[in-house]
């Protein structure tokens, strides 16, 4: 059988960071919503349960709050110069 993981503190860190060292323990991190289309990339970690110090089982689930995560609707970028349209040509 396993050892049990001592849950790191993920506090103040990247999510993907978070995501990538919480793995490498032996855990599986998420957000708050585990169906969510948007993975944990982007963002900073603000609050994780359970709690930094917890013994945990290996592979256990510990859910994690991001912010500053950014627009999840993708890059928006201007459109300069704007289209042409068709009644605009003569």
């Amino acid at each position: 059988m396993d050892e049990p993981v001592i849950v790191p503190n993920f506090r103040g860190r990247q999510a993907l960071d978070a995501w990538l060292s919480g793995h490498d323990a032996g855990l599986f991190v998420q957000g708050p919503d585990p169906d969510s289309p948007h993975p944990l990339l982007n963002g900073r970690v603000v609050a994780q349960l359970p709690e930094a110090g917890t013994r945990l089982a290996r592979w256990g689930t510990v859910t994690v709050w991001i912010t500053g995560g950014g627009d999840p609707a993708g890059v928006r970028e201007p459109r300069r110069p704007l289209p042409v349209r068709e009644e605009d040509q003569g």
